[in-house]
């Protein structure tokens, strides 16, 4: 009998795979209400939905086969991400993806608003800069400068390459050091974020285009930095030994003026909460990323500074490949 009952269920037709259940994605921008939205994405309903209609039009549908995400639900997983810097299994439990269509949402729209950098990131021309001396000069009663410059160090995980040691800084922790050069209004005007951990800030700026520029005198005016980098004709650095009292008003009107860049990059850093926790990413991932959070941050300044998240004058940042 129990032969027979084996016979028989060899016969059977195999059972039917289980029907797979397509779960519902939520829409944030209806599921919660400005001030819930403002907490979780750090911006305004009315900001998001402006990024969503500039970066549309690069964004596809067609990321997952048969299941489309919009584009809107991609930016704003991005956003999401951006805001919290959690892991992207929580990111994608609040809009119902998994977790590998996350990762892969996350680098499309950072390359897509990296497409966008030369329209929000660039230094300043003639009529910026004769502007932008006057301003740092009421400020901090330093004359003829266009700009503040100063490195951070992003951390990122361990590589997986034979280089992995040379992102470790002198802190001792694996990141990349980030470049960048601020305006009176705290916004970047440029940005170098390709350099290893190990890198020391002067040889960023030594290897990088604006270097050249100044060197070939494009532009008009000084940029401020700390004792780090080495005094030259554009670039203006404290005394590390002030004895006579001007040598002390000079570099208190130094120390003033350039705190600058130091409130922009923990302000950078107090917006989006992922710089403050370890990327998981590849280096170049975290470049591009880098990048994109400054690009949303311009874009933002420039056409909603009435709105409340951006009072505080957030900043650009610029991509050096060369």
């Amino acid at each position: 009998m129990d032969y027979l009952d084996y016979f028989n269920d060899n016969q059977r037709p195999p059972p039917r795979p289980e029907r797979r259940l397509l779960k519902d994605r939520s829409n944030p921008l209806n599921d919660f209400d400005d001030l819930h939205f403002l907490d979780r994405f750090r911006m305004s309903k009315e900001n998001a939905t402006e990024i969503i209609g500039l970066l549309q039009p690069k964004l596809s549908g067609d990321l997952v086969r048969g299941t489309p995400i919009s584009p809107s639900l991609q930016i704003l997983i991005t956003l999401r991400f951006l805001a919290c810097g959690t892991f992207h299994r929580e990111t994608g439990d609040l809009c119902g993806v998994g977790e590998s269509t996350v990762c892969k949402i996350v680098h499309k729209v950072c390359s897509a608003i990296c497409e966008l950098k030369k329209d929000f990131i660039k230094f300043p021309n003639a009529a910026e800069q004769a502007t932008y001396k006057v301003d740092f000069y009421e400020y901090g009663n330093f004359p003829g400068v266009i700009g503040c410059i100063d490195g951070c160090h992003i951390p990122i995980k361990c590589p997986s390459t034979a280089d992995a040691e040379e992102f470790r800084n002198r802190k001792n922790w694996f990141s990349i050091n980030v470049q960048g050069v601020c305006t009176p209004t705290m916004q970047f005007s440029n940005i170098v974020a390709r350099w290893k951990g190990s890198t020391h800030d002067s040889r960023i700026f030594h290897n990088s285009s604006l270097y050249g520029q100044f060197e070939t005198r494009q532009h008009s005016g000084i940029l401020l930095g700390d004792s780090g980098y080495a005094q030259t004709n554009f670039l203006f650095t404290p005394y590390l030994h002030p004895v006579r009292p001007e040598q002390q008003r000079y570099n208190q009107a130094h120390m003033l003026t350039r705190g600058l860049i130091e409130r922009m990059f923990g302000v950078w850093k107090n917006r989006f909460q992922c710089l403050r926790n370890t990327l998981r990413f590849e280096p170049r991932r975290c470049s591009l990323l880098l990048l994109q959070q400054q690009c949303f941050i311009i874009f933002l300044n420039s056409v909603s500074a009435q709105t409340l998240i951006l009072k505080m004058m957030m900043t650009n940042m610029s991509l050096s490949l060369s």
